[in-house]
This record gives C-alpha cells, structure tokens and sequence, in this order.
C-alpha cells in the first residue's frame, strides 16, 4: 500500500526532493506512488532565486529591489504541477542558505562589510517575498498551497530566546519575523497557508519561545495559518523526546493552527536487523502519536513530510559524520521494517 492512500483520511504524505532525485525515473515512480505532497530539499531556498552576478555588477540599481532568478525553481514547480503533487514552498526567510551579501551595503561579499539598513532590509525583503509568490502564482497558479515563511528563528541557547546571530536580526531586528508575514500576507493569493517553521520544537524552552514570541503575535495579526515541526529526531533519544514531542503537539494544536511535521527523520547510526526494528518501533510510536492527535482533535495535523526519500540520500550522514540509517526505504528503494510498522499503524487505526 501507499504512503499517501494509507493515511489519506488523516493527513497528506509528503517528502524532499533533491535536483539527483529529479534524475531518477525510479525516485519520481515513488514520488507519485507515495506523496501527495513534496518540498524542494534546498533549490528553493534564497540563494537560489537572487542574482548575485546583477545585484553586484549595478548595486545602486538593485539596492532596494534585489534581481530575481527562477531558473532553478521552475524544475520543482513544473514538476509537482505535472504530477498533481501539492508542492510546500521552503523558505522563504531564513537566515541559511540566504547569501551575506545580501543583507550589506552595496552587496558586498564580506562578513565585515557593513550591515544595510533597517529600512533598506525591509525594503529587500518586501520585494523579495513579492517577487516570489507573484511569479509562482502567475506562472504555476495552484501549485503551491503552503509556505514556510519564516525559518529557525529561535535559539535555545539564548536566554531571550532570539537567533541573534542571524543576519535578518542584525540588519532588521527582533521584528523581522512580524514584517515576513506581514508581506507574505499581503501578496499570497487566496487558500495559500502560511507557516512558521523551527526545529527541536519539543526542546520545552524552545516550544515556549516559539509560542510567545512568534505565534502568538501573529495571531493577533491574524498572519500565520500554521507552525512546522521539523521534527529531526535521534533514535538513542527518542524514547526521552516523545513525551515532550507530545506536548508540544498539544500545545501548538491548542492554538487551533495547523501543525504540520515538515522535516521528519530519525538518525539511526546502526544499519543491522536490530537498528531496524528498533527504527520501526520508533516509527510506529510516533505515527500511533500523529493519528492519535487528529482523532482526538489535540492537533490538527495536516501533513507528514519525510525529509528524504531513501536512506543513502538522507542529509544526516553528512550532518552526523557518521552513516545515518532514518528512512522507512533502504539505499535500494527497499521497503524496510520501518516502512511496514508505519503502515500497519493506518491499518490498525
């Protein structure tokens, strides 16, 4: 059975897809089969729709009104229009992946050059939240029913709760979070829901500080449809996090928000039969979770994104320094046991 017939009565399947996995027919024959619907693993993020190459030869001309490029995003949004996949769109404020020079003066390309001016980063960011969704919603209208308008702007590791390292609040403040959706509000067409999206967001500090600083203003704005869970878990961990997985579920479900899992994987450092079961129980626990919330009506869950969609293509290997094992398919497109535990859950739901 499927991913996406499976759960369909309870919320939408979706995966990442990378630019090598649009190279294999056999990666888009599982796409189809499983999800309905998919994210753009990176080739959506910032730095790939600036032109740095025009911003830096004419500064002057582009300092309020950056120079856009959508070559690269095209692939994605063609793809999930030709294959009546939903299409979630990543990110579009954060301060990774977004180059430096976009937030100096005269987009210099150092970390010591200048910060622009507040006024001068409200200015780039309005332009580029606009650009943004008014080409995706002329070219590709329908495509794309959600986004993550702002990314990982919370630090557990700062009392105040604030990323302050990042570039959008050193050049803007505090505030930057407020005016994102204040422009993705404005220039979304009608139906498209708009996320707030973070990861560890069981750390309960964390949890706290995502509802109190960025949730709950927004509501009050009425600016924000959604909260993203990303949802990166650790196997020799899990047992300790669900409890707070759950609550947290709970708490952001309580706001009457949708909540989504929008990055889900679970590192796995052993690749024998017996990290796979253990894998699989995991697995089991936290779809057994997600089910349980939507019955019950804690959590309107609308959507479980993996983030990969086989073992050897997961980002964790990279991440972790040591070979991950978190996917429900094996390096051959396998079905794994952890693949079998989640759909006996929709089978015994």
């Amino acid at each position: 059975m499927s991913l996406k017939k499976a759960f369909e009565q309870y919320f939408k399947m979706g995966t990442s897809v990378s630019r090598f996995d649009m190279k294999s027919d056999k990666a888009m024959e599982e796409l189809v089969k499983h999800y309905s619907s998919m994210t753009a693993e990176n080739d959506m993020k910032p730095m790939f729709m600036l032109d740095k190459e025009t911003c830096q030869l004419n500064p002057e001309k582009y300092n309020l009104q950056p120079a856009m490029k959508y070559d690269t995003a095209r692939k994605y949004l063609e793809l999930a229009r030709d294959k009546g996949i939903a299409l979630r769109g990543h990110t579009l404020v954060w301060h990774g992946q977004t180059p430096i020079w976009f937030f100096k003066e005269g987009f210099a390309e150092d970390w010591e050059a200048p910060w622009a001016s507040r006024e001068t980063m409200l200015a780039r960011m309005e332009w580029f939240i606009k650009n943004v969704l008014t080409f995706v919603q002329t070219e590709y209208p329908g495509v794309i029913y959600a986004w993550d308008v702002v990314n990982e702007a919370i630090e557990e590791r700062n009392e105040e709760g604030w990323r302050k390292r990042s570039p959008w609040y050193q050049s803007v403040g505090e505030d930057f979070v407020m005016y994102a959706f204040r422009f993705a509000r404005k220039y979304a067409a009608p139906g498209v829901k708009l996320f707030y999206n973070d990861y560890n967001t069981f750390n309960p500090f964390k949890r706290n500080a995502i509802l109190n600083l960025i949730v709950k203003p927004l509501m009050e704005e009425k600016l924000i449809d959604g909260i993203g869970m990303q949802s990166h878990l650790i196997l020799k961990e899990f047992d300790a996090d669900l409890p707070e997985y759950e609550k947290t579920l709970e708490t952001f479900g309580a706001t009457g928000l949708e909540i989504q899992s929008t990055e889900l994987d679970i590192h796995n450092a052993d690749g024998s039969d017996e990290g796979d079961k253990q894998l699989a129980e995991a697995y089991k626990k936290l779809f057994d979770l997600y089910v349980k919330v939507k019955k019950e009506g804690t959590a309107n869950l609308t959507c479980v994104t993996f983030w990969g969609m086989k073992d050897d293509v997961s980002w964790l290997t990279g991440f972790r320094k040591e070979r991950s094992y978190p996917m429900l398919f094996g390096d051959n497109w396998e079905e794994k046991e952890a693949y079998r535990a989640v759909i006996k859950v929709a089978e015994e739901a």
